[in-house]
């Protein structure tokens, strides 16, 4: 096949609109592939079971048999694919290692490889990590998270969870093996922008035009209040090992508790302790200049990584006692309704009944 075919990979990184391009691109998969690009592998599920094979994290008898031969499928696919330009997006490759990175690029040859990465400032980025990995089945405390960032940082620790939060040294990774001009950076817009501006610097660098895309995020991905997280925390220092499984824990933990209950709660957004503002600031400066000094290529403007003064709060580490009680008893008044109505065909009732809770899950926030 010709080498001036095109392979795009998105890797991440997490908790930076990647579920919401991801879901934009997997919803329009006939208008992008008019346009040239096809999605390879074409499913989310396969994505997700590739990344497994090449991070060398497949595991007998917990995750599918089909995880063994992804990377091999993969490789046939990009062989096979007379699409112009491709796309893989999956977010956990961000934290592929070296070796594994060269495995993976090996089997893409043939293909002239091109990798972005979506970058978000550093203040809104850190709870985002802790509740990705509080809804992946953790269970560390925030503030010991925080800690635990600092010291990974101060020591140069390129391992989980700072590798998500160290953009200059995931790049450094791939663009080792790749030539120059293979990096594209997409900075993630401060809020209070256009609700599609992510999507179109996206589009840019796979050459899609954004126009008439329809999109809707997943509710798996869905963002919770601080209390919630805690309840989450907590009741997942109490499940057995067999529910804290992956293939288990993503459908009765993230998607149904954490999504479905705690996410309709009213609830108050997680931000780094004021004491820690100086850190990441710093922190922020030097990986800045980094990407500066690499010379990516850079869709929107590296001074969307600036910490912003809401990212910041005076509230202590730990939320209130009494609030995370309100917010456990909304939790299980929820799922008892939902249980009660869950084979029955009164649907009305049901509606009626889960309008009753609101008062129960503003108690999240305000008792």
């Amino acid at each position: 096949m010709p080498s001036h075919r095109r392979l795009y990979v998105h890797i991440g990184l997490q908790k930076t609109g990647t579920t919401y391009l991801q879901a934009a691109m997997l919803g329009n998969r006939d208008r992008i592939a008019s346009q040239g690009l096809a999605l390879v592998p074409p499913t989310k599920k396969e994505a997700y079971q590739l990344m497994l094979a090449v991070r060398e994290r497949y595991q007998p008898g917990r995750d599918p048999d089909e995880v063994a031969d992804a990377l091999s499928v993969f490789e046939s696919r990009v062989a096979r694919s007379s699409a112009p330009r491709m796309l893989l997006s999956q977010e956990s490759l961000s934290a592929a290692r070296p070796a594994q990175v060269r495995r993976f690029l090996a089997a893409c040859e043939g293909v002239e490889v091109h990798v972005v990465l979506t970058v978000r400032d550093l203040a809104r980025s850190v709870p985002s990590a802790w509740q990705q990995d509080i809804k992946a089945g953790r269970t560390f405390p925030y503030g010991g998270y925080l800690r635990r960032l600092q010291n990974m940082e101060h020591n140069g620790a390129l391992r989980h969870p700072w590798i998500q939060l160290d953009p200059p040294a995931v790049l450094a990774r791939w663009a080792a093996e790749l030539p120059d001009g293979r990096i594209h950076v997409v900075t993630v817009p401060p809020p209070g922008g256009p609700p599609t501006l992510l999507l179109e610097r996206f589009c840019r660098v796979v050459g899609v035009d954004p126009a008439g895309l329809t999109h809707t995020e997943t509710p798996s991905n869905t963002s919770l209040g601080r209390v919630q997280v805690e309840v989450l925390r907590r009741v997942n220092g109490e499940l057995p090992d067999e529910v804290l499984r992956r293939q288990v824990y993503s459908g009765v933990g993230k998607r149904f508790f954490a999504a479905q209950v705690l996410g309709d709660q009213a609830s108050r957004s997680i931000r780094v302790p004021a004491r820690l503002r100086p850190w990441c600031e710093e922190v922020s400066s030097r990986q800045v200049a980094a990407l500066e000094a690499a010379g990516y290529h850079v869709e929107g403007t590296l001074t969307d990584l600036r910490c912003a003064d809401a990212a910041f709060t005076e509230e202590a580490d730990e939320p209130d006692e009494a609030e995370v009680s309100r917010a456990a008893v909304a939790a299980l008044a929820d799922i008892l309704t939902r249980r009660a109505f869950e084979k029955r065909s009164s649907a009305p009732r049901l509606g009626r009944a889960r309008t009753a809770l609101g008062r129960l899950r503003s108690l999240g926030r305000t008792g």
